[in-house]
């Protein structure tokens, strides 16, 4: 376990039928700032916590789904106007999140998309609308009319987050009247069986390579346009933010280079 990583640990509520996720996330939100500090991404102050919370939802949800299975999250906020983009990835243990503001729509109500990918399966699509002012309560709404089961999120500490999802015959009366206080007492009150341990890391994996394959097929149709006179262009990751920057001598190379199909090299 690297320092960077962090460990969430799921668990089963005996008696309850309900699985309980749970994990301190002060190293996960530091890598996030330092990454955005290393691209010098500004995130104004009042949707700060709506990505803190989605990088949570998103990493606890991953924790109670398959190995292998990766999904993206696009939460649209009409107030704070705001678009919130979080991923995880099972197979590598890696989470990502990302706040946009300049491009976002003004809406009169919140959208949640979600983007399922598991082994070889086709990806699924979800989509939802939802009345809501923050991450964790539109991860409810979105579990409720999609998942078709009810999710439930809890502050044990600022850094410190729990979700419990119910699982079949959940007692659904005990789930929904929980309260913070519950939950701080919930070992206490609940037989709770340690179900499993998995690592994440605030890790998007781009770079040059699979960017320059994002840009390759534009840049076949219009390199004129793209580049406009100019010898290099500015790519941002859309998952993360991440800025790359592209010379048209490297786009030229990367498009007369045959791909390897034993290893690709795709966004």
């Amino acid at each position: 376990m690297n320092d960077s990583d962090i460990e969430i640990r799921t668990y089963f509520a005996r008696g309850k039928n309900a699985l309980v996720a749970r994990g301190d996330f002060s190293e996960l939100y530091a890598s996030w700032y330092l990454h955005r500090l290393d691209y010098g991404i500004d995130t104004p102050p009042e949707v700060e916590d709506l990505g803190r919370d989605a990088l949570a939802a998103v990493t606890l949800h991953c924790a109670s789904r398959p190995w292998g299975e990766a999904c993206a999250w696009t939460i649209k906020f009409p107030t704070p106007r705001a678009n919130i983009f979080a991923a995880g990835d099972n197979n590598t243990g890696s989470v990502v999140a990302r706040v946009v503001t300049d491009d976002a729509a003004l809406i009169e109500k919140g959208m949640f998309y979600s983007d399922v990918v598991e082994n070889m399966k086709p990806p699924r699509r979800s989509v939802v609308d939802f009345q809501a002012g923050t991450v964790f309560e539109a991860v409810e709404i979105f579990y409720d009319r999609s998942e078709q089961r009810p999710v439930r999120f809890f502050r044990h500490d600022e850094e410190d987050i729990v979700m419990i999802a119910a699982q079949p015959d959940c007692d659904l009366e005990w789930l929904r009247g929980l309260t913070n206080e519950g939950v701080q007492a919930l070992d206490q009150n609940v037989e709770l069986s340690l179900l499993e341990k998995r690592q994440f890391t605030f890790s998007c994996g781009c770079n040059q390579g699979r960017m320059l394959d994002f840009i390759a097929p534009v840049f076949r149709r219009e390199a004129e346009g793209l580049f406009g006179g100019d010898t290099s262009l500015t790519v941002t990751c859309p998952r993360c933010g991440a800025r790359h920057v592209l010379t048209r001598e490297a786009l030229e190379a990367r498009c007369a280079q045959e791909t390897d199909p034993a290893n690709p090299d795709t966004l």
